[in-house]
């Protein structure tokens, strides 16, 4: 792994990152998918725990061999869960792939209720899949999606490699580097939290990192949750009146505490001034310019807390015509190709096409790949803060990672299958939702059971 971590590394600014003490084990291939997922999953992984194991050593190092299960690693990408021996759905009834007009087909993405509620709206018909799916039927599939992405909703036309390809938003973000760092202001170097603010000099990775983490689906949990595990402080930090998945914050929620505020009141801006005032690290995975709205913009955080390392995700980028656009794993890969070429390059156990139309990625590896970098990227930033000071800005998305994904080669034929979730990956835990069953991380132990959304105080423990 140490050359693809270091061509990962060298995106971020100083002394890099090494990976040459972890190994990639278990089966060859593990993803069944036209496109290397299987790759971009192992070191995008490695990255993030190369990284977060150089926080606190000096360069050249000597560290303790680690080694990544790919079986492991896949497995714990498919977002499994269970309660009290029922699997927690992860998608809502109307979410999916339905055919339009001319043969073309569309993907909506209703997991959160007012997102159903809009695209039943738009299309004028009965909340059930049948009314939907005919209601869709009779469409242009572009015209639909042009409204339902007016509409704030969740939508999106499938389109050929070649179609995105020729899009101005991909055009405007083809050249995006895969991570990118920007330095927000000067700031002296931070010293590693310990007893009265001195170094601790213990090589404890993410010990007395506070990171604040302001996501909800799936990559920025994923994130903090890679962080949470190397021994960072994390809060998890959301809204009463916002929805949520609960898979997502059951699988993702493991050592994280879980607030709530308000930041449409004067007390939840002034809760979430004084957070970010002693917060090391601030991911924000919202959709791009949305906390900004509320007047929580890197540049002000930043002039508040000189040396925070800011970590934002999206999913469509922040350059082009789509840069404020809603999205998520799935919709990226309608979206992009991905799945369009999933469908044509599926094959039987004779390899002739399927002809089962659009097929996505077996895991969602654009939200989990895209949160180790995010994880990587944070750790390494906070490394570069304490060796030279300053404040930091960096950034992934969805969208970048796709096009790492799909730059390395394919689509290629392919014979479809879901990713094996081996019992002996589990690990079961009573938690305040029931009795847990999910799979253990791929790196490490279980740690504390995730709690309920708003169960914690918005404050960092002393």
């Amino acid at each position: 792994m140490r050359s693809q971590v270091h061509d990962i590394a060298q995106c971020v600014p100083g002394e890099g990152v090494a990976g040459n003490h972890i190994a990639i084990t278990g089966s060859p291939s593990v993803a069944h998918s036209a496109f290397d997922v299987d790759g971009v999953l192992s070191e995008s992984a490695a990255y993030a725990i190369a990284a977060m194991d150089g926080l606190g050593s000096a360069p050249g190092d000597d560290r303790s061999p680690r080694q990544i299960d790919l079986d492991h690693l896949l497995a714990y990408c498919t977002t499994h869960t269970a309660v009290d021996g029922a699997p927690v759905p992860a998608w809502a009834d109307l979410s999916g792939v339905y055919e339009a007009q001319g043969g073309r087909h569309l993907q909506i993405h209703c997991n959160f209720e007012h997102h159903a509620a809009g695209v039943v709206r738009r299309l004028g018909c009965a909340a059930d899949r049948q009314a939907v799916a005919a209601a869709i039927a009779e469409r242009d599939v572009f015209e639909l999606e042009a409204e339902l992405i007016d509409d704030g909703m969740i939508g999106a036309a499938i389109r050929t490699l070649d179609e995105w390809e020729a899009h101005p938003h991909a055009t405007a973000t083809r050249s995006h580097p895969l991570m990118s760092v920007e330095r927000l202001g000067d700031a002296a170097p931070s010293l590693p939290r310990g007893d009265g603010g001195l170094p601790t000099h213990d090589d404890s990775r993410l010990d007395g990192v506070r990171v604040l983490d302001c996501s909800r689906v799936l990559a920025g949990p994923v994130a903090g949750q890679m962080l949470a595990r190397g021994g960072a402080d994390v809060l998890r930090l959301g809204a009463d009146h916002l929805p949520s998945i609960p898979v997502g914050v059951m699988s993702t929620g493991f050592d994280k505490r879980n607030a709530s505020l308000d930041l449409r009141t004067p007390a939840g801006r002034e809760a979430m001034d004084a957070l970010l005032d002693d917060a090391d690290v601030w991911i924000d995975a919202y959709r791009p310019g949305a906390l900004a709205e509320h007047g929580f913009s890197p540049e002000r955080a930043a002039s508040r807390r000189p040396g925070i390392v800011i970590v934002q995700i999206s999913a469509f980028d922040w350059d082009g015509p789509w840069a404020r656009r809603r999205g998520f794993d799935s919709i990226v890969q309608s979206t992009t190709g991905v799945r369009w070429a999933g469908g044509v390059h599926a094959v039987d156990d004779r390899g002739e096409p399927t002809g089962s139309g659009p097929v996505g990625l077996p895991v969602q590896a654009l939200d989990y790949a895209t949160g180790f970098l995010a994880a990587g990227l944070g750790a390494q930033l906070v490394a570069h803060q304490r060796r030279v000071g300053g404040s930091w800005l960096g950034r992934v998305s969805l969208l970048r990672t796709r096009n790492w994904l799909v730059a390395r080669g394919g689509p290629r034929p392919y014979r479809p299958a879901s990713v094996p979730v081996d019992p002996r990956f589990l690990a079961t835990v009573d938690s305040e939702f029931g009795r847990l069953t999910t799979v253990a991380p791929f790196v490490g132990t279980l740690g504390a059971p995730p709690r309920p959304l708003g169960s914690s105080a918005p404050d960092w423990l002393s």
